[in-house]
């Protein structure tokens, strides 16, 4: 149901989702996120996508080990490094601000995992053309390179035994070859005609009442978290106050993607399992 939803749908979802996000430093709030972004991500992924979740987990612990070592701000001292004292509040901070910075590259992932570059030309094609192209060249570009420098080094392994000569050998050429595909697409899509006035522009895409009833609903959920946000000091003490509208809102705006793909799953293998 996600992946057939209207491409402004997804977007309208994910600027809601990533702007409480970036706006915040409750810990409540952005553990919030981070588990949905997670939960959705390795719904999404399946296996592929524990590396890049457990690579988040030791961000945000990395964050908040070091920023007590550089902020000593705080009331609760914990211990002293060379008569610097280590607070509790700054460990809350850093947590804080891994999990801020760890969630909002975990959406951004979600985002990738659904946003292919149809759906990305037909948002900015008609408005920013060359800004379409260029970004879904970005997205396909990482994978890609990838995929080909896998495939130039085990060429290259039948000639060439030395590991970092190989290496450097596949890097070159991988940079050729990139190059080159960079002007053959630009080169397809001039002449094409794509970005010139009164093209036509075929899609897909419908926008449903489904669509619209959504964007209503992640407006609403947005407005919620916003209005009703929970307050959270961190110096000198620290306090959180949770305020239950906005917190539920943001909870529902969260798991919404996981527990659809969740409820997609399931209905998938109840209906496998009659077969």
């Amino acid at each position: 149901m996600i992946k057939t939803l209207h491409p402004l749908t997804l977007f309208c979802y994910f600027v809601s989702v990533i702007t409480v996000s970036v706006v915040t430093l409750n810990p409540a709030i952005l553990g919030v996120g981070f588990v949905g972004a997670a939960l959705f991500l390795a719904l999404e992924k399946g296996k592929t996508a524990l590396k890049q979740i457990a690579f988040s987990v030791i961000l945000v612990v990395i964050i908040a080990v070091t920023n007590p070592i550089f902020s000593h701000n705080g009331a609760t001292i914990l211990f002293f490094i060379d008569d610097n004292r280590v607070t509790l509040e700054a460990l809350y901070y850093g947590a804080s601000s891994g999990l801020m910075i760890s969630s909002v590259i975990l959406w951004f992932s979600c985002f990738s995992a659904l946003f292919d570059s149809e759906r990305i030309i037909y948002l900015t094609g008609r408005a920013f053309p060359k800004l379409g192209l260029v970004l879904s060249m970005i997205l396909g570009l990482v994978p890609r390179l990838l995929r080909d420098f896998k495939s130039i080094n085990a060429a290259l392994k039948t000639i060439e035994k030395r590991r970092l000569r190989r290496y450097l050998g596949a890097f070159s050429a991988l940079i050729t070859r990139s190059m080159e595909d960079a002007i053959v697409t630009a080169d397809s899509m001039r002449a094409r005609g794509y970005g010139q006035k009164g093209r036509t522009f075929y899609s897909r895409f419908r926008f449903t009442a489904l669509d619209f009833s959504l964007i209503i609903v992640f407006a609403a959920l947005l407005a919620l978290s916003l209005v009703f946000t929970s307050d959270v000091n961190f110096y000198p003490n620290f306090s959180l106050t949770i305020t239950p509208a906005g917190f539920a809102a943001f909870v529902i705006l969260s798991l919404l993607p996981a527990v659809i793909k969740l409820k997609e799953g399931i209905g998938w293998s109840f209906s496998l399992s009659k077969i």
